[in-house]
């Protein structure tokens, strides 16, 4: 399966999902004469389409599951921190609704958190991240923190939402291996928010950029403070940590 399949697959998906979501968006808006049960009907299915094209959107990200050094990305100046900023920004509603508070730390001066690389996918890449990390983190908070090392900007976010089994650690950056990381939904055990692949995309991308991932364990935040407890459970998560490295590649761009 190359990167055309997909691209047709999701384009011809979110073609039909289109059309359906419409037609609930026109009646909700002006059918007067619904009833509540009919209504409620309808905003759950507008609910399940807007979730299905997440689920869709990481269908079409899935090509970075699989390395290929030829495949084109745009290459521009990026700040890491803007893009940590913006990735916390596109997930601000998800993490209202589940209780989450996302603060961010900037802890480089200006122009020492600059690369070259895809900004749109560096994005996507650490939304991906922070959207596992927000999905595991119900009324608990997720800390965001950019800093600089040696080979480049670092984007590091810790979450306090329970550890994970030493034997599922290993295999969370696996394809669906990010599954055992996150708890029984309480509200819709049965919903699913992502593929799966989350973690494993934003590998990719990363790796694509001469940087990486690596996930551990957390038993404190990573600003040295003490961890925050509630709800009678250790305040111990995971610290995920994005090394965004570079690239300067002028000859291998993709249409913007």
């Amino acid at each position: 399966m190359n990167d055309e399949f997909f691209a047709r697959v999701g384009h011809d998906l979110r073609g039909e999902l289109a059309t359906m979501l419409a037609g609930v968006h026109y009646l909700l808006r002006y059918e007067k004469g619904l009833g509540a049960g009919s209504r409620d009907m309808l905003e759950r299915v507008r609910g399940a389409g807007e979730r299905l094209k997440r689920l869709l959107d990481e269908f079409d990200n899935a090509v970075w599951l699989r390395a290929d050094p030829n495949r084109p990305m745009t290459i521009a100046p990026c700040d890491a921190a803007e893009l940590a900023r913006q990735a916390a920004s596109h997930l601000e509603a998800t993490a209202a609704s589940r209780g989450v508070r996302i603060s961010v730390e900037d802890a480089v001066q200006d122009g020492e958190a600059t690369l070259k690389g895809d900004p749109e996918l560096l994005r996507i890449a650490l939304e991906y991240v922070l959207g596992l990390a927000v999905l595991r983190s119900r009324d608990r908070p997720v800390q965001i923190r950019v800093s600089r090392a040696a080979d480049g900007p670092v984007v590091t976010f810790v979450d306090e939402a329970g550890p994970v089994p030493p034997e599922s650690l290993a295999g969370l950056l696996d394809p669906f291996g990010e599954r055992a990381a996150i708890p029984a939904d309480p509200v819709a055990p049965r919903r699913r928010e992502r593929l799966g692949l989350g973690l494993a995309i934003a590998r990719g991308i990363l790796d694509a950029h001469g940087g990486g991932l690596t996930i551990e364990p957390s038993s404190e935040r990573d600003d040295g403070g003490a961890p925050e407890s509630g709800a009678g459970r250790p305040a111990a998560g995971l610290r995920f940590t994005c090394a965004l490295g570079g690239v300067d590649r002028d000859l291998h761009q993709r249409p913007a």
